[in-house]
């Protein structure tokens, strides 16, 4: 999962509707919009599945769909480590001084900049807050090493919450 702006047209599907949000340097970005969710999109795509296979038509839709390795394909994967974006840290913590101290400690020894950061007042019994840290663009590597240290903390009572947060392109083409 990640976030993304809610001005984003891909955060507004809903419902039975799929998207594939894609960035070209020459189109920017685009949308593949379409209904791939629910009982009767699905019902339908199988039952055009069997209607193919019944005219003696599978050779030809099945043959396309054979797998091929990223090798063959001339493709490779980069590790999820080299990723760069911000990201959302959800942390609970004790309500105590010196908190924020120790995460923003935490963060530096990883080289992480703190882009924003958000705690209420503790309401409950325990003196837990939820403490919301988001990030400046940083590798995913620095990210998992971060965390493994936060939870270590005193103060931190619970594994913390992580999600990317994407941040689209902006389109620049001179039309």
């Amino acid at each position: 999962p990640a976030f993304i702006s809610k001005d984003n047209p891909l955060a507004r599907v809903g419902g039975p509707f799929n998207a594939i949000s894609t960035f070209g340097h020459a189109v920017g970005q685009t949308m593949f919009l379409g209904r791939g969710a629910g009982m009767m999109p699905t019902a339908s795509a199988i039952v055009a599945d069997i209607i193919e296979v019944a005219m003696g038509n599978s050779q030809n839709l099945f043959n396309n769909l054979s797998i091929r390795s990223l090798a063959d394909a001339g493709v490779s994967i980069d590790s999820i480590d080299n990723l760069v974006s911000r990201f959302y840290i959800r942390l609970m913590v004790l309500d105590k001084p010196g908190t924020f101290a120790a995460i923003g400690n935490c963060l530096a020894k990883h080289e992480i900049s703190i882009s924003g950061l958000l705690q209420h007042e503790a309401h409950d019994a325990n003196n837990t807050v939820p403490a919301i840290v988001t990030t400046h663009p940083n590798a995913q590597s620095k990210i998992t090493a971060a965390l493994a240290d936060l939870v270590k903390l005193d103060m931190v009572e619970a594994n913390p919450i992580c999600i990317r947060i994407v941040d689209v392109p902006e389109d620049d083409i001179d039309d």
